[in-house]
């Protein structure tokens, strides 16, 4: 009844070797998706200190902006430079 027959041996080596590999592969899937996980986050910081130079998008300097009293829109307080329209008072 409890004997073990070859029949028997093969089957568990089969099943052996199934969960082993069954181990492997889901260990390669998880590596992989890790790896694109850390490719995209270091892509978005690369993207995120490419527009801002060097400074990270959260720690650039905030501008002060001024209403032209002349055609309504807003400039940079500093640095201000004249906008074409007759009038303008941010000089030439």
């Amino acid at each position: 009844m409890f004997g073990l027959s070859f029949t028997k041996l093969l089957l568990l080596a089969v099943l052996v070797l199934i969960v082993w590999y069954g181990f492997k592969y889901a260990a390669r899937i998880e590596a992989v998706k890790q790896a694109l996980r850390a490719e995209a986050l270091r892509r978005r910081e690369a993207a995120a200190v490419g527009r801002g130079g060097d400074i990270p998008r959260s720690a650039r300097p905030v501008e002060d902006l001024v209403k032209c009293q002349r055609c309504g829109s807003f400039v940079a307080a500093r640095g201000a430079a004249n906008c074409g329209k007759p009038q303008c008072p941010w000089g030439v």
